[in-house]
Order: structure tokens, then sequence, then C-alpha cells
């Protein structure tokens, strides 16, 4: 009897501790949380979106005093919204306020947006003018040594000029260009592309020559001369394998399985990926490489010239997208990420997005960063 009161005091006093938390759980119980926009994690544009639900409500707003037949003011306090048709700003101006305009609108050179900036037509930004955001109905062409402090959103085509940098996302329902030196955290489109495209014929190499097959026949067991050593390999269960060793190879690889390699891997050209490549170090990919599944790399990853992929790029540091990569995929948006600078050369084209933990650039003349790894 003892034991059973004391039983019910325990449980009593353990109750207390988490009284407040069921009541208000009880409160809450089948409803939707009103905080948080669950969207954001879904949608790449949500900025964009969300500052065009802004004006909706704002343009709803009475106006002040001084505005004109060509001008609108709305006056909210600390923060003026001024609305206009078709503009075109001359060199230098500067604009404190949020500014929208019905219309197109230009502006030229070394202007300043302290507030967003919002067009319902095409909108041209002068090179040298700093913004604070862009949103665009229709196309935007954004001029060389452009700053937008947050992020750029266009219904239509997107070019960004040369060294233009936007220190958010940029997103277009069309396609974004990147020419030389231009960056920014994230880019999400229908086509992201470079300067230079071109569509050129892939030359292959018409002789015969030796294949690394992975998994490898059930009959090779010594080391050839390509790179590849049988004795490494070792099945993991659920058709997935791991190779034990960088994996610097001489001879064009066939992945036939997903595959984990403890260390770097290094291809030649011409390789067929059919599943997904995952190493702890560094993966090269040769030019002229089919890569089906995904790359996932602690490191750097290089994909060489016209080299086609249709998954996932994933580097802990820094990429590297060679001249005339594609990313192309006819279901879902092919994806590129680096906790690094993600470096792309002319000529490549993206269908979907590209992004950075540092930043995305364009790079017009070709570079070489990453380190081979050292076979062993």
């Amino acid at each position: 009897m003892l034991f059973l009161l004391f039983s019910l005091a325990f449980a009593g006093l353990l109750y207390l501790h988490f009284g407040l938390s069921h009541y208000a759980w009880t409160k809450l119980r089948g409803n939707a949380s009103s905080e948080l926009d669950m969207g954001y994690l879904r949608i790449e544009d949500y900025f964009g979106q969300s500052f065009r639900s802004k004006v909706r409500d704002w343009v709803k707003l009475p106006s002040a005093g001084n505005s004109t037949a060509n001008l609108r003011v709305i006056d909210r306090g600390t923060e003026k919204i001024y609305i206009a048709g078709s503009s075109t700003y001359p060199n230098g101006r500067t604009e404190n306020g949020v500014l929208i305009l019905e219309g197109d609108f230009t502006c030229g050179v070394d202007c300043i947006f302290e507030r967003e900036l919002m067009v319902r037509g095409d909108c041209m930004i002068g090179a040298g003018t700093e913004a604070q955001a862009v949103a665009v109905d229709g196309s935007l062409i954004v001029g060389n040594n452009v700053k937008v402090r947050r992020w750029v959103d266009a219904g239509g085509d997107i070019s960004l000029g040369d060294h233009a940098v936007v220190s958010s996302k940029v997103c277009s329902r069309k396609s974004i260009l990147l020419a030389n030196g231009a960056s920014a955290a994230s880019l999400f489109a229908p086509e992201i592309l470079t300067e230079g495209r071109m569509e050129t014929v892939a030359k292959l190499t018409v002789e015969q020559r030796e294949v690394v097959m992975i998994p490898h026949a059930a009959n090779m067991k010594d080391r050839g001369n390509n790179g590849y050593d049988p004795r490494r390999l070792y099945a993991m269960g659920g058709g997935t394998y791991l190779y034990n060793g960088n994996l610097k190879l001489t001879a064009p690889l066939h992945l036939r399985a997903p595959l984990v390699v403890r260390g770097s891997v290094e291809t030649v050209r011409e390789n067929l990926i059919e599943h997904d490549l995952k190493a702890s170090g560094s993966i090269r990919v040769g030019e002229l490489s089919v890569v089906r599944g995904n790359l996932i790399s602690d490191e750097n990853i290089e994909v060489g010239s016209d080299t086609f992929f249709q998954g996932i790029l994933h580097a802990g540091g820094k990429m590297l997208l060679k001249n005339g990569v594609r990313g192309l995929e006819d279901t879902t948006p092919v994806v590129a990420h680096a906790g690094g600078i993600l470096t792309v050369e002319s000529n490549v084209v993206i269908h979907g997005k590209l992004s950075s933990g540092e930043r995305v650039t364009a790079v017009s003349t070709p570079i070489a960063w990453l380190k081979a790894p050292q076979n062993g």
C-alpha cells in the first residue's frame, strides 16, 4: 500500500514538471502554426513572392498629401513608398524609399536604391549601381559591377553583367545568364548558363581502350595497370560497395553500382557513372563523361569539360564546373552545391540550382585549382 502511494506521489510530482507543456499542447492540438511559413523551405523564390505579397497590401493604403498625377506617395511613418509608371533615372540618382514602377524602368550608372525596387515591366540597371533588393515581373539586365545587398527575382530572363554581385538568392522563371566575374550565393532557374554557349559535337576516342568496371568481374583478382586494385573493393550490402583507399584511374570508369571511396577519386575522360559515388576526399571526373548518379565529396569536386550530369553534386569544399558542362534533367531540377566557392567556366548550362556556402562565380578563362589525389 505504501509503495502504491509513493508511486502515485512520484507520478504527480513528475507530471508537475510537464503540466504547463501538456496544457499548451492540448490548446494547440489540431491547429496549424501561424508563426512559421513552411513554404520557405520548399520555394526557391520565397523572398520575391513574400515581397510581392507585401506590395499588394501596400498599394491599398491611402495616398499621402504630396502625391501627384504621375507619382503616388504612401507614407508609412519611417518608410515611404513611391508608385509611378514607366520611368528612367539619370546617373547617380539616389532613392531612399521603396520604389514601385507599373511599367518599364531604366536607371543610369552609379545609382543607389536604399530600399527595394519593384518593376512590373522590364528593367535595366546601370553599371556600378547599388540596390537593396530587386523584383521584376519582366526581364532584368543588371549592369557591370552592380551590387545587390539582398536578393534578385524576375519573371523573365535575368542577365548579370561582369563582376555583378548578389549577396543572396537570384531566381528567374526563365533563365539566368552569368557574365565573367558575376557571382551570387544561390541561383535557381529552368536554365542557368554562362557566356559563350556553344553546342559542340563531342570528340570521343575511337580506338578500343581498357575500361575499369566497378564492381569488377568475379574472376578478376590481380591489380592491373589502370590504377584499380580489386582487393580493395568490399561489398557493404544493399548493392553498395566500399573501396578502401584513393582511386586514381588511368582508364575510363564504368560505375555499375553505388560506391563509397575512403579517399579521393580521379578519373580520365569518357567515364560512365550510372550510380552514386561518394568519397571522403576529392572527386575529379574527366572530360566527356556521363554522370547519372549523384556525386558527393567531403572535400572538392571538379567536373571535366563537356560532361553531362543529371543528379546532385555536393562538395564539402570547392567545386569547379568546366567549360561545356551540362546539368540537365527532364523530371526534376539538378543541383550543384559547394560548401566553399563554386566556380563555373564559360559555356555551362544548368537546369536547376547552383548554390554555395560562400559564392557562385562565373569565369571566362579556364582555371585549375583542384589538387589531384595521390594514389594509395
